[in-house]
């Protein structure tokens, strides 16, 4: 090791005009003064007879750096600016820095002068060339310059801003409040040298609904009738002509964005046109065929720029007679798969062999066009899916980014969202981000790293906590593939009938697979014990208010697996024939976990607006299905009709509070 007295006068040396590479001298400067309580400065030659921290750069494709240490001088190196903003962090983090979660809460500063650094070169070249964060609910927008930081620090080079323009933004952030931002975040992000990426389900706005009258052949055919719903007729000539217009104003409006996103409709099962032109087309040809005439468009605006095609739900399948123009790139979001496995993990039979399989066809398909490089939309902070909370993914995104980086991926991006702001520092987030960069690190010592920083003590119970929560989750997230059947009619009168069903609800699976799963779901109740004996292990050695927030959290998580455990118990029981003698009992019990989750909510989320997102969110996929269950089994037509109504009152209610709410 090299012993570093920070108390000798040491200066930093750089002469660098590249606007990171200042933010990489500022990041540098006024840490070490944070750290040391010493002044550090910024000369554009070494000061004879004084220790200096000299700064260089290349200017190479890769975010690679380096840096070495002697008693006296300390090199810092990137294969480009970017590079050596983050040979600054690693430099750091070698002398203590961590940065856990956004903001000064999530800051973990060391303080002394005398540091002993590693007497080799320290050397590392990023495995993916894309590393993403992407802000996608107005409680993280709101947030949107701490996360930018944040990701920065974390070495991740693109943040991605997921909004919606419409008054209801449940999975997505308002537009309007990132435009609220963008004049303060956009500096953030360039100073950093990132990629900024922007848009979401937007594709269908560009044909505006109220031109249907006018040229009902644009809009999309369906069972012989021309429908103003959903997507539009991507062979129209008149449509495609309003398109391009309004698709021209829309990118001369952004010119900041490198990658654009516009989306068709966000509904499984389709949504495309029928009619003679198009119906020989799938969903995925006719998505890109739509892509591709706003890709021409954005070439004419924004030469640099690029546009995404979405490879989501029914358009996975690869579009074998449609070409991606050259600067459209895939964007493959695998959002229906299984997060209990690892995307090629050959045991499971809903990722393996489809989703390994379909996304190395994707990427070649437009590899051989010229088009650009893949990006994988990736679910691992979306607290929608998982409904309000994050299971520890540690093992999958391990495996899945190693997958993701041999199959050609060129960035991989980490949707977060959610109905409300966490209140802990999130394993997933931290972890994502290193393993972005390196996903052949050892995945236990970077547990470790995280507990260590984040608490504030070296105890194992902590890793351990997180390791049985990941288990307990896996067993909760097991899904096969008469269990992925999706159900989303937000039409009052088929709420009850049919109420919506998400990933990981096993309201269609056959009795012999409820079985199964039941019995496998029964250790779940003590993976959870377990999990809650290492967190109490760790309280006296653990920062009391990180650690006491903590344990909040896992109340939820407890609450969300108890459910889940007597949801299963519960199907179980009215698929079976006959119905199971038990059933009531087991009602109860899934009514009363059920209550518990809502209870959480009431008590710790403060905000009105994020506690009826979250009361709405569990309202529509949770209690709705068993309501149905009561009326079905428990309750007359009168019960039946009583409970109806009032689903119907409830929801109705609940979408009119949240219809603007998140408007800035």
């Amino acid at each position: 090791m090299v012993q570093i007295d920070f108390s000798l006068g040491w200066h930093i040396v750089s002469s660098s005009s590249d606007p990171v590479v200042a933010q990489a001298v500022t990041e540098l400067r006024d840490t070490l003064q944070r750290i040391t309580g010493k002044s550090f400065p910024v000369v554009e030659e070494p000061l004879d007879g004084k220790p200096a921290i000299v700064l260089s750069h290349n200017n190479s494709e890769d975010d690679g750096l380096r840096w070495h240490a002697t008693p006296n001088s300390i090199e810092v190196y990137g294969h480009n600016s970017r590079g050596l903003l983050y040979a600054v962090y690693s430099l750091l983090e070698t002398l203590g820095c961590r940065w856990v979660a956004p903001g000064m809460t999530g800051e973990r500063i060391p303080r002394g002068v005398r540091f002993d650094l590693p007497e080799r070169p320290v050397a590392e070249t990023p495995s993916l060339s894309g590393r993403c964060l992407i802000v996608g609910h107005y409680a993280f927008m709101k947030d949107v310059e701490d996360w930018i930081v944040w990701a920065a620090r974390n070495r991740l080079n693109t943040i991605f801003l997921h909004v919606i323009d419409d008054p209801l933004a449940l999975g997505a952030a308002p537009e309007s409040q990132w435009q609220a931002h963008k004049a303060t975040a956009v500096p953030l992000a360039r100073q950093r040298g990132m990629t900024i990426e922007h848009g979401g389900h937007g594709l269908t706005s560009l044909l505006p609904r109220n031109l249907f009258k006018q040229m009902p052949d644009a809009f999309r055919c369906h069972d012989g009738e021309r429908m103003p719903d959903h997507n539009f007729c991507p062979t129209s000539v008149d449509g495609l002509a309003v398109i391009r217009r309004n698709v021209e104003t829309y990118f001369r409006a952004r010119p900041e964005v490198d990658v654009f996103h516009l989306w068709p409709d966000d509904i499984p099962g389709g949504g495309w046109c029928e009619c003679e032109r198009c119906h020989a087309y799938t969903s995925s040809e006719q998505s890109l065929m739509a892509t591709n005439v706003i890709a021409e468009v954005l070439e004419r605006v924004n030469p640099k720029a690029q546009i995404a095609f979405l490879a989501y739900q029914d358009t996975e399948k690869v579009p074998t007679r449609v070409t991606p123009h050259h600067n459209v790139c895939l964007s493959w979001a695998p959002r229906n798969r299984c997060y209990a496995h690892a995307t090629d993990d050959e045991t499971c039979s809903v990722n393996a062999p489809h989703y390994a399989e379909t996304f190395r066809a994707q990427v070649e398909h437009f590899h051989a066009a010229g088009a650009q490089s893949p990006r994988v939309f990736e679910y691992y902070l979306d607290g929608l899916l998982f409904k309000s909370l994050l299971p520890p993914l540690p093992t999958v995104m391990q495996r899945d980014i190693r997958f993701y980086h041999g199959a050609g991926a060129h960035t991989v991006q980490a949707l977060m969202t959610g109905d409300c702001p966490w209140l802990t520092p999130q394993v997933n987030a931290w972890l994502f981000a290193r393993l972005a960069w390196n996903p052949d690190q050892d995945l236990d010592a970077l547990l470790a790293d995280f507990c260590r920083s984040t608490y504030g003590t070296d105890s194992p119970d902590l890793p351990g906590y997180y390791r049985s929560l990941e288990a307990a989750f896996s067993l909760a997230l097991d899904v096969v593939p008469e269990q992925i059947r999706i159900e989303f009619d937000l039409g009052l009168g088929q709420l009850l009938n049919n109420p919506p069903a998400d990933m990981g609800d096993p309201a269609f699976a056959p009795p012999e697979v409820l079985r199964h799963k039941s019995r496998a779901n029964a250790a779940i109740s003590d993976l959870v014990e377990d999990a809650a004996r290492h967190l109490e292990t760790v309280q006296p050695t653990a920062i009391p208010d990180v650690w006491s927030t903590e344990r909040i959290a896992f109340d939820l998580a407890r609450a969300w697996l108890r459910f889940d455990l007597n949801r299963v118990r519960l199907y179980e029981a009215v698929a079976s024939t006959p119905v199971a003698p038990d059933v009531q009992q087991r009602f109860d019990e899934t009514q009363a976990a059920l209550d518990d989750v809502l209870a959480w909510g009431a008590m710790h989320i403060a905000d009105y607006r994020f506690r009826r997102n979250f009361l709405i969110i569990h309202q529509m996929f949770w209690q709705l299905r068993l309501r149905k269950i009561r009326a079905d089994y428990f309750v007359g037509a009168g019960g039946r009709w009583f409970l109806k109504i009032k689903s119907l009152i409830q929801i109705g209610c609940s979408f009119l509070r949240l219809r603007g709410m998140y408007d800035d």
